[in-house]
């Protein structure tokens, strides 16, 4: 758990009208995490929990999908949204059937959980996590890989693993190119160095297909950019230099998938047709690290929130604590990737600790025993896996609980 300035996430809170502002202090916690507060102490499990607040992510879907608008796909990165019903809820609001996959697990369960869905693989994955998928789905189910999976491709050497595996299994595997659009972390370079394999995919017919390409561009992330920004138009004159070496080899790129961006760059692209399936998955949620110019207009909407188990009104460590350092509250857990976000601000941390966390304030704050303290995660793929069942608030109530993925199966 670090500590950290809201100073630049203000004019966004601000503007979207949020319950709690960061430049204005309570003794205890605004009027919305009271309500939380309140909420937990009478109908929380009494552990770490994590919250998702259900009109906020609504408003986030609503967002993504206007910036996506209705000639793109939108496609829903799943390692930042790892929970069935919240796919299932964001696929419905969204009109998608599209998801990213990260991990062999997961596109397992994705499989069976979305058997109408269509999966591009995030990254590309080893031969033997792709053969497991395939042991594992074993032709279960409605899912057909073959029409339904594109794996990502990222050299010629990966390329002829697959179609080795293709030929021995006696499937066919749809082929996804990553292409390097200036991010410098692997894929095809150009389309020159793409030439090779694009001719080895199209020469295999019974066992690959062309399924399209996938440029990310994160390097992008923070500007204030438009499509005017001289990096936004190298990244987008790369791109579409590969597409016409698809062109050139008679395949129709309107029929291919052509993906990229991410939450952080969506919305870039809106009067652009370069890429016609966009990516985001964090910006559902909003977890700190997403606090960028491009998502301005978003909610927070993920949080964790942690009961109180001891408190001490003066410092039992320090002699001399500063101001914001007098009183000690040790709080269930801690050291996740997150920071708290009321009470706000907190003093630095006496350690870390996984087990019984020491929080310092001020003595203006005024918390109790069995009262809770509320953290924003920092990213949510990971964070999201670790308090078990999400709790869904529906406006103000505690209304279910959404299960998240296994890290293995």
């Amino acid at each position: 758990m670090k500590r950290r300035s809201l100073l630049t996430a203000a004019p966004a809170l601000a503007g979207a009208g949020l319950l709690w502002m960061p430049g204005a202090r309570s003794q205890t916690h605004d009027k919305y995490f009271i309500h939380l507060n309140q909420l937990l102490k009478s109908q929380g499990p009494g552990r770490p929990v994590m919250l998702l607040d259900r009109q906020r992510i609504d408003h986030n879907i609503d967002r993504i999908k206007k910036s996506v608008g209705n000639k793109k796909r939108y496609r829903v990165v799943v390692k930042s949204l790892p929970s069935v019903p919240l796919l299932e809820h964001v696929m419905q609001r969204a009109d998608t059937n599209a998801l990213m996959v990260f991990h062999q697990p997961f596109l397992n369960e994705v499989a069976t959980a979305f058997p109408s869905s269509d999966v591009l693989l995030g990254k590309p994955m080893p031969v033997q996590a792709a053969r497991t998928f395939y042991q594992k789905h074993n032709g279960a189910g409605k899912f057909d890989p073959a029409t339904q999976v594109q794996w990502l491709i990222d050299s010629h050497e990966r390329l002829l693993q697959y179609h080795a595996l293709a030929r021995q299994l006696g499937v066919q595997m749809g082929i996804n190119f990553e292409i390097d659009v200036g991010l410098k972390r692997g894929g095809f370079v150009s389309p020159a160095a793409m030439q090779a394999s694009l001719k080895y995919v199209l020469d295999h017919p019974e066992h690959l297909s062309v399924r399209g390409l996938m440029g990310y561009e994160p390097q992008l992330t923070g500007l204030k950019a438009d499509l005017t920004h001289p990096q936004v138009q190298e990244v987008l004159g790369i791109y579409r230099s590969f597409i016409e070496q698809l062109k050139s080899h008679g395949l129709d790129p309107s029929a291919l998938t052509l993906n990229g961006a991410g939450s952080h760059t969506l919305k870039i692209y809106e009067q652009d047709d370069t890429m016609n399936d966009l990516s985001a998955g964090s910006g559902v949620v909003m977890p700190t690290d997403f606090d960028t110019h491009h998502l301005l207009d978003h909610l927070p909407g993920l949080f964790i929130a942690t009961p109180i188990l001891k408190r001490y009104d003066k410092n039992p460590v320090m002699v001399n604590p500063p101001e914001d350092m007098q009183r000690v509250y040790y709080i269930y857990g801690g050291y996740w990737k997150a920071e708290m976000v009321s009470p706000f601000p907190i003093g630095k941390p006496i350690y870390e600790s996984t087990n019984q966390s020491p929080i310092t304030t001020s003595a203006n704050v005024d918390l109790k025993v069995d009262d809770y303290m509320f953290l924003r995660p920092t990213q949510s793929e990971f964070v999201m896996l670790q308090f078990g069942d999400l709790l869904v608030i529906d406006n103000g109530e505690l209304t279910d609980t959404w299960p998240v993925f296994q890290q293995t199966g």
